[in-house]
């Protein structure tokens, strides 16, 4: 919100539009796309808020933009743009892919196949690296400044590695498991050869009354408060409302549950209560919000970037160990 100002950020008002409103004045002021997906954001709690996010697809196309709507005034407020268009949005592509999906003439997810590979690896590390200092808690904080620069290196390697290790596992896991599960579903869905489907019209009723399903969904799971809708892409895909329970875990995201509606008819299909979920289920809700640290607010947040940092830090040190352990080895 702080980099992108005047396309994120709004003034509230004492209401949102009705979701009617709002999707009728999206779709007059962008007729050239459809409406994919729309996550609720802003909120009538503070003087400024931030505007949701909508993803669009082109018609004719099945390429993805993203634009910020005003939910207190239904005004865009940006023009469609490719979702790695702004700077987050591309950091965000370059972690997870390396921007090597969708290269012609290789796998359309290669990028998604290294990381995933690269996460792995991540795990590996954290836990050969506590069997080799499984005794850490003798020196771990021992840091020998006076002692020659491979005895520091030594040392600081040693205390990052382990302080930081539970963290660099936890995003390990959490996001070798998205990666993988995202690899999967794309190679299961188009290993065929079978494309994304291009839209050319619009797949749900235009006279759909979304107010009464966002209203709705709470009366299939008791306390549900809509956070995304998920339109169809596709033929014969329902319309999906994601959102929060109340649940007492502060793990459990804000997209856990989900309340499907037919899109021509807008009849009930199915609905998913994360409250009853076997444990397996609710293990993998949590990796969210445990792989981006935004579970405790500003606090986890700032721990989380913190440890994140250190795989380049133990990366400097652990080369340099190497190499002068190398040199050692030639003499």
């Amino acid at each position: 919100m702080l980099l992108m100002p005047t396309h994120t950020q709004v003034i509230t008002s004492d209401t949102r539009l009705s979701v009617n409103s709002l999707i009728k004045s999206i779709n007059k002021q962008l007729p050239d796309y459809e409406l994919g997906s729309w996550e609720i954001l802003g909120q009538p709690d503070s003087k400024f808020t931030e505007a949701d996010r909508i993803y669009l697809l082109l018609k004719g196309t099945d390429n993805w933009y993203k634009a910020h709507p005003n939910p207190f005034t239904g005004e865009v407020l940006s023009q469609p743009v490719e979702l790695n268009h702004y700077l987050t949005d591309w950091l965000l592509e370059l972690h997870y892919t390396l921007l090597l999906n969708d290269i012609e003439g290789l796998d359309k997810d290669l990028g998604t196949a290294f990381t995933s590979i690269f996460a792995l690896i991540l795990i590996f590390l954290g836990v050969s690296g506590l069997i080799i200092y499984r005794k850490f808690w003798r020196r771990v904080f021992t840091l020998r400044w006076n002692s020659r620069l491979l005895v520091v290196f030594s040392d600081v390697h040693k205390m990052a590695g382990t302080l930081a290790s539970p963290i660099l596992l936890i995003l390990g896991i959490t996001g070798g498991y998205y990666n993988i599960a995202i690899y999967l579903h794309e190679w299961q869905e188009h290993h065929d050869g079978h494309e994304h489907h291009q839209i050319t019209e619009r797949l749900y009723n235009n006279h759909l009354d979304f107010d009464r399903l966002f209203s709705q969904a709470s009366n299939h799971i008791p306390g549900f408060q809509t956070t995304y809708v998920l339109m169809p892409s596709e033929p014969k895909q329902p319309i999906t409302l994601y959102g929060k329970t109340p649940t007492g875990n502060p793990l459990i995201s804000d997209y856990a549950s989900t309340v499907s509606f037919n899109a021509q008819s807008g009849g009930f299909v199915f609905a998913y209560d994360i409250r009853d979920q076997a444990f397996l289920a609710v293990l993998i809700d949590t990796f969210r919000k445990l792989h981006f640290g935004n579970f405790a607010g500003y606090t986890s947040k700032v721990i989380w970037a913190f440890f994140g940092f250190t795989p380049v830090l133990l990366g400097f040190t652990g080369g340099y160990i190497w190499l002068k352990r190398r040199k050692k080895r030639r003499r």
